[in-house]
């Protein structure tokens, strides 16, 4: 307090200091370093300002702090970024380089080709039933594909739900679409990483490793498929690290493998068969080296660890339908037939011919059993020999994205085959600094054999992963609009193709083929008992191949109309070429 109670005056404190900015102000307002001058006084000026307003300490306090933390940050940011420098100089730093660089090229290509065809988008109708699914569990109705409607119509249903935090960003479908992009590139530079790791630890060359990587994505359908919104980027990632938890051969693994293994059926219903023989395969490998008791509380608890992930959805589709896998597996499971079969054989005979990594894959594979290591040439083997036993016919739809793992894995296999057989030729070597030994003759072989012939279907692929995207978008997408503006909400669609279609319309869906309605895959019902169904159902609307709607039309006589027709000049991907929006009076119907 001043003489006399008087409260002193704050802005009396620095008398000086403020005259000076004042006269400073004044005689040089019209000059450039005058104001430099009156800028730096009162600079000053606010520091000693709040240096005397904060009597109590607190400011400054608050600045010592903000230091603090901005030190500790600091600190932390540079540890981390030498860790990294310090990672970057290994192995498999230098791989994980590698693939980041040669994954984004591929799909940069793949999308920059899109452009060419059509605007964004997914190149298969299933795409979107994945998107429809996360949509159901984020909005809090898990597993309704439509409302009021549970189903187990997901294959994968671990998918789904990695698809869900991309609703807590955007709903808009562009912004969704994106997002897959985003992921799926995650899963992929993470494939091509774990591929390169695989070559490397059985070849002992990075050299190779590297190459190894280029020829995977380069691999006909394999960035197809990681584009397409579809669960292969997450099964893949799945497969290959468990070949890589399998080779080190380890029973600390246990906790791993038991989540793997959940994590494969969650990923694709076959998955806990190839991981689950991985599995055995690995505890009879430990059985001479372990203790038997060991062995046996390690597959207790790989069994524990599984049978906690899985068993939630195999309640969820027991309680559904009364069946434990989902519905997709029942609805795609064609026996084998000698006409299948035929196609199957036709199909491999074109595949051996045209990429012959695929059958230098399975037979050089078999380096792979010497090492005690099967994995990476068991699974592709596995594969095939299911399909053409389960589904030789079902397993080709769809740009043979059911055989894609295959082609994958064998491309790793046939690398480290070519590798391993060709890598004991003396002449051609060099050794290059952290790089290894250097065999030009083997690694021209790898590419002559390898990666030379597969060029031109990468590039084929890329266009027709193009003009898959353009056809999903000009028939399915766009008939989905058409509902959407042109139906009332409480419309019910009867519909083959129900991923756009409802995804985008947002109306309720009755699936002809039964993929996300049970009720019409386990009733085995006739034609005349499904169209019963649907008149109780209301369901008016068909949406349609014109093809195949024919069958309905013969049982409906004249009472249904056509609203809207899609047809479809450079169809690569759909089932047929033409699809109609049609609507049934059935008031009119007499036979039912």
């Amino acid at each position: 307090m001043a003489a006399g109670g008087v409260p002193k005056s704050r802005h009396n404190d620095c008398p000086d200091l403020r005259m000076r900015i004042n006269n400073t102000m004044i005689s040089s307002s019209s000059g450039a370093l005058g104001h430099l001058q009156c800028a730096g006084l009162s600079i000053r000026f606010i520091s000693e300002l709040y240096r005397r307003v904060d009597e109590t300490g607190e400011f400054e306090h608050m600045i010592t702090e903000m230091r603090n933390t901005l030190t500790t940050t600091y600190r932390v940011l540079v540890r981390w970024l030498k860790q990294l420098s310090n990672l970057l100089r290994t192995t498999a730093g230098l791989l994980l380089v590698v693939a980041l660089v040669v994954t984004l090229a591929t799909v940069v290509h793949y999308l920059v080709t899109l452009t060419r065809w059509a605007s964004i988008g997914l190149p298969l109708d299933d795409s979107w039933i994945h998107l429809e699914y996360a949509r159901t569990i984020y909005e809090g109705t898990p597993w309704e594909y439509s409302p009021g409607r549970p189903s187990t119509g997901s294959t994968s249903p671990l998918w789904s739900i990695m698809l869900v935090p991309l609703f807590f960003i955007t709903t808009d479908v562009t912004g969704l679409i994106l997002g897959i992009y985003v992921i799926s590139t995650v899963f992929y530079i993470l494939c091509t990483f774990l591929a390169g790791l695989l070559v490397e630890r059985h070849t002992k060359n990075p050299t190779y490793a590297a190459i190894g990587m280029i020829a995977f994505v380069l691999t006909p359908r394999v960035t197809w498929l990681m584009l397409s919104g579809m669960e292969f980027p997450l099964f893949l990632f799945i497969l290959l690290s468990s070949v890589l938890v399998f080779e080190r051969t380890e029973r600390s693994d246990q906790y791993v493998v038991g989540i793997l293994l959940g994590f494969a059926y969650l990923a694709r219903p076959e998955g806990i068969l190839l991981v689950g023989l991985g599995t055995l395969l690995w505890l009879i490998y430990l059985t001479g080296h372990e203790p038997y008791d060991q062995l046996l509380r390690s597959f207790a608890v790989v069994l524990l660890i599984a049978a906690v992930i899985i068993l939630p959805w195999v309640i969820h589709c027991l309680s559904v339908t009364g069946y434990p896998l989902p519905d997709t597996f029942y609805a795609k499971l064609y026996p084998a037939s000698p006409e299948t079969i035929a196609v199957w054989n036709d199909y491999m005979i074109d595949w051996f011919r045209t990429q012959p990594f695929l059958l230098i894959g399975l037979v050089l594979g078999l380096f792979i059993l010497k090492t005690a290591r099967p994995y990476l040439w068991v699974y592709p083997v596995i594969l095939l020999l299911m399909y053409r036993l389960i589904m030789p016919r079902q397993s080709l739809v769809n740009n043979a994205r059911y055989l894609t793992p295959v082609l994958a894995l064998c491309m790793v296999c046939a690398v480290i085959g070519v590798a391993c057989l060709f890598d004991r030729i003396s002449r051609g070597r060099i050794s290059l600094p952290r790089m290894g030994e250097l065999n030009f003759i083997t690694i021209g072989i790898v590419v002559g054999l390898l990666i030379v012939p597969i060029v031109p279907l990468y590039e084929r692929q890329s266009d027709l992963y193009g003009n898959a995207v353009k056809n999903i978008n000009e028939m399915q997408v766009d008939i989905g609009l058409w509902l959407r503006d042109h139906t009332s909400q409480d419309a019910v669609i009867a519909t083959h193709d129900v991923g756009a279609i409802r995804f985008i319309s947002g109306r309720a869906i009755i699936d002809l083929a039964g993929l996300v309605s049970p009720e019409i895959l386990h009733s085995n019902m006739t034609l005349l008992e499904t169209l019963q169904y649907l008149r109780g159902q209301n369901c008016s609307y068909f949406a349609f191949f014109d093809e195949l709607f024919t069958v309905y039309a013969q049982a409906l006589g004249n009472h249904y109309s056509v609203l809207y027709t899609v047809h479809l000049d450079d169809n690569v991907i759909c089932g047929r070429d033409t699809m109609s929006v049609y609507f049934v009076n059935w008031t009119e119907v007499p036979s039912l």
